[in-house]
């Protein structure tokens, strides 16, 4: 029985399948959160799923992100290290004629889910002395002007060398 598990969210489609499909080929459990149960259940068939545990899941919902951990934990026993992937690409029009409503949700997505990852995620990642991922973004490193979606990618930056600072503690 393999004992390493990764939990990645924004698992069912681009960088989260395939981070997905290269740790099981090395012989990880897999937690796998998205939104779109569908496709996380035909990954999972790909994959194996005797190895794999899926979660519908909206990383804005800090109960959804704790039930998800806790039924990882029930299911695997732990979780060495999560994928803090699930993200929203932005919008034409730069800040003067954006979508509104789609910058509000990828800010939450980008931003607000990254952090209840990270949240609900900790207690069990100290405990095991495992290794968090986070997507970031070359957007996240330069400007990109008008961009919405380089801001979050900012963040995301900023949130990772502030969890480095906290758990040097």
């Amino acid at each position: 029985m393999h004992d390493r598990v990764l939990l990645i969210t924004g698992a069912s489609s681009g960088i989260g399948a395939a981070t997905a499909r290269a740790a099981a080929r090395e012989g990880y459990q897999l937690v796998l959160a998205a939104r779109s149960a569908d496709k996380l259940t035909s990954l999972a068939q790909e994959l194996g799923p005797e190895n794999v545990l899926t979660c519908e899941v909206d990383v804005t919902d800090l109960s959804q992100q704790q039930a998800m951990v806790e039924q990882a934990i029930e299911t695997f026993g732990h979780i060495d290290a999560v994928f803090a992937n699930a993200g929203r690409g932005g919008s034409p029009g730069g800040f003067s004629s954006a979508d509104h409503v789609a910058w509000r949700e990828m800010i939450l997505t980008n931003i607000y889910g990254v952090g209840l990852t990270l949240q609900a995620c900790l207690p069990e990642l100290k405990r095991r002395q495992g290794h968090i991922l986070l997507t970031g973004s070359a957007a996240g490193r330069t400007t990109i002007p008008g961009s919405m979606y380089s801001a979050t990618k900012w963040a995301v930056t900023g949130i990772g060398y502030n969890l480095r600072e906290e758990l040097r503690g």
